[in-house]
């Protein structure tokens, strides 16, 4: 096999990482390629030649653990989480790279696709619920049977929470959990998640996705429940600041939307509803919109008759400095705060918001 070092010089010692493969069809594949990953992209880092056999031997320094990407083509790759001096085994039935492939000698990469292939079943059935659900919707029995496909969903979800907690049991410090952040509910599941990037932050520090994964988890802490909840100081529609905290001694619904937000705007009756019926027992609503015009958000407003006085906003749109605050990645997004201004509750719409705020207040 020709080993092809794209990097000559390391001012660190390294140790070299070898990638051992085999395709079960070659076709015309000839080259294959470790990239590195950084914030301006992919950066070649190794490569090597595929013989006509399919076999191929591709050797790299690496200093850290990290993330790299092995590739045919920018059509044509896998992930890898890839060890100094570890020794990856690769075997794919096809010319293609994907979770098909079986892969062995990197714990870190077998897990994150042991995880990835045990999550097919629950994605398919959900696929299928889904299907079934849509069908329903037009019955005449669609109240009946709908109540007990959204039954099937949530035994499908908790059965999927099962399983990904067990497989994180198994290495919660792995950079894995990167690649699946999306599985997890930063709120509901915020005990697992603070397992894991605790374990990942202290093996891997320096890590560029274990730092930001570190900063969004910091959010989440300062946004817990039972946190006093982050001051917002931001303008409303005629220039005046509006800060939050002004609002302590009040039950508060922290409202994260926009204009353009659909879910938000069908959600909106809801809220109205609930301002309406306890406004007058101590009840506040804040709304941060993620807007960028001030027309489109100002119009929104009237439209949908939001008549509290606490609309703010920066006009960022996904760089709302309120957003950042709370971690907002989705909306709508609701935060609720109790009188002393502590977090209560999250992600609260409908009729789970009037009964928390029945509680409260009432």
């Amino acid at each position: 096999m020709i080993f092809i070092s794209l990097h000559s010089a390391y001012a660190q010692p390294v140790k070299i990482t070898t990638i051992t493969g085999q395709f079960g069809q070659t076709g015309n594949v000839k080259m294959i390629y470790l990239d590195s990953l950084s914030q301006r992209g992919s950066e070649d880092y190794a490569a090597a030649e595929v013989n006509s056999e399919g076999r191929f031997e591709l050797k790299a320094p690496i200093t850290s653990t990290n993330i790299f990407k092995l590739r045919v083509d920018d059509n044509n790759y896998l992930m890898l989480i890839l060890s100094p001096g570890e020794s990856l085994q690769l075997f794919s039935p096809s010319n293609k790279l994907g979770v098909d492939a079986r892969i062995s000698g990197s714990p870190q990469t077998e897990l994150l696709y042991s995880t990835i292939n045990a999550l097919r079943p629950f994605e398919m059935k959900r696929d299928s619920l889904n299907k079934v659900y849509n069908t329903v919707l037009a019955s005449p029995s669609r109240d009946s049977l709908s109540s007990l496909i959204i039954k099937e969903f949530m035994t499908n979800d908790s059965l999927q929470k099962v399983m990904l907690t067990n497989q994180v049991e198994k290495m919660p410090g792995s950079i894995a959990w990167i690649f699946l952040q999306d599985k997890f509910d930063m709120s509901a599941d915020f005990v697992l998640i603070d397992k894991m990037e605790k374990a990942m932050y202290t093996a891997y520090p320096e890590n560029v996705y274990v730092k930001q994964f570190h900063q969004q988890v910091e959010v989440e802490r300062k946004t817990s429940i039972g946190a006093v909840a982050p001051d917002i100081s931001l303008s409303d529609p005629e220039g005046n600041i509006r800060k939050l905290s002004s609002l302590k001694g009040k039950v508060v619904l922290v409202d994260f939307w926009a204009s353009w937000c659909g879910p938000c705007r069908k959600e909106n009756p809801n809220v109205v509803k609930a301002y309406n019926t306890f406004k007058d027992k101590g009840f506040e609503i804040y709304s941060v919109s993620l807007d960028k015009d001030r027309d489109s958000w100002l119009k929104a407003i009237a439209t949908d008759k939001l008549i509290w006085p606490n609309h703010v906003s920066d006009l960022k749109y996904w760089k709302s400095e309120g957003a950042a605050a709370y971690g907002v990645t989705s909306i709508p997004f609701t935060v609720l705060l109790n009188k002393e201004g502590k977090i209560v509750a999250k992600k609260l719409r409908g009729d789970a918001l009037e009964a928390k705020l029945a509680e409260l207040l009432n």
